[in-house]
């Protein structure tokens, strides 16, 4: 559907409707859907991506974000200070995170379409689930609304959608970003704020600094960018002031810093044979190390070959012997790393 930027709706409004246009879609053979497409990533589980394609179509990517892999997502918004508990209450627009494990990361995500008071149950709109309780409610075959208890969400993402009481507002936004491994926002601090605030001024967007800029990242900072933002077109929860890969890039010429990494998942994660897009990523920087064991891939299915390839990576950190049995763990998982998706 046409993006809703200008459109007279509020973001979370604009958003409800661009996940409700998508209801009743199906997937086509191995996950083979437009999400996918457009995000780059198809025939991989698109729960995440939808979500990602709603917040785009409606205008809102930098109030939801855009990822395909759900706990990239959660870290997100908590690093946002954007995340609240399972059992409180909903907001319209929120972003719900599901855990079917009970563990701490998320394996599946949705949109809440009504207010809800604490520990009731939620609906919502999920893309990659099934139309009832029957099938895989985490990669079934279409996008469908959804009525469902709090007993297997993780939490909640509240974005800052423009003309919410979540977001908006004439004060200036105290929100937090990380971009490329560096810290951007109110109280962010280091050479990078520097480089923004100068370049704010050299672009004629420093009137609200009565000195500076500096390291340290002020009201003032967010008040110069809010006004780069608008000066790009950008309106509503777009322009709060708060840096986003594309504004940033813009500014700068380039996204400054070193790309964001996908934490680890966990070993028990890997030998449940999971299906997602941090298993190609994975894969991909293994081939890259020459560490590729592959006779067809590496694909978002983990297989054998990727524990053979993943063998090989251990013993080239040093490893041997069980150590080196093909099974992720964090100090060799860090040592790849893996790009967040």
């Amino acid at each position: 559907m046409p993006k809703i930027r200008g459109n007279p709706m509020s973001g979370v409004d604009a958003m409800l409707s661009a996940a409700a246009a998508d209801v009743g879609y199906k997937e086509g053979p191995n996950n083979d859907t437009r999400h996918g497409r457009w995000y780059g990533l198809n025939f991989n589980p698109w729960c995440d991506m939808a979500v990602s394609k709603w917040a785009a179509d409606s205008g809102n990517a930098s109030a939801v974000g855009r990822f395909a892999y759900c706990p990239s997502h959660v870290n997100w918004f908590r690093s946002r200070g954007q995340w609240v508990s399972k059992n409180g209450p909903v907001k319209r627009g929120d972003i719900v995170f599901y855990t079917w494990d009970g563990g701490p990361l998320a394996d599946h995500v949705g949109v809440v379409t009504e207010d809800a008071p604490a520990g009731a149950s939620i609906h919502t709109i999920e893309g990659n689930t099934s139309s009832g309780d029957s099938g895989s409610q985490g990669n079934g075959d279409g996008c469908y609304r959804r009525t469902r208890s709090r007993a297997s969400v993780l939490g909640f993402g509240r974005p800052a959608y423009s003309g919410s009481s979540s977001g908006g507002g004439s004060s200036p936004s105290r929100a937090r970003v990380t971009i490329g491994g560096l810290s951007y926002g109110y109280g962010s601090e280091g050479d990078q704020v520097t480089r923004v605030g100068r370049a704010l001024v050299a672009r004629g967007f420093g009137s609200h600094y009565s000195e500076g800029p500096g390291p340290v990242w002020t009201d003032a900072d967010t008040l110069n960018y809010r006004d780069f933002q608008r000066s790009l077109g950008y309106s509503g929860s777009d322009a709060d002031g708060v840096p986003g890969p594309d504004s940033l890039t813009r500014l700068l010429g380039s996204t400054p810093g070193k790309p964001a990494l996908a934490p680890f998942p966990g070993a028990a994660w890997f030998k449940n044979a999971p299906r997602s897009p941090l298993v190609t990523a994975m894969g991909r920087r293994l081939v890259a190390e020459g560490c590729g064991r592959y006779a067809d891939g590496p694909g978002p299915q983990w297989t054998d070959s990727d524990r053979n390839s993943y063998a090989a990576w251990q013993r080239k950190q040093g490893f041997g012997g069980s150590d080196a049995d093909g099974w992720p763990g964090a100090k060799t998982w860090n040592a790849l790393r893996v790009p967040a998706v």
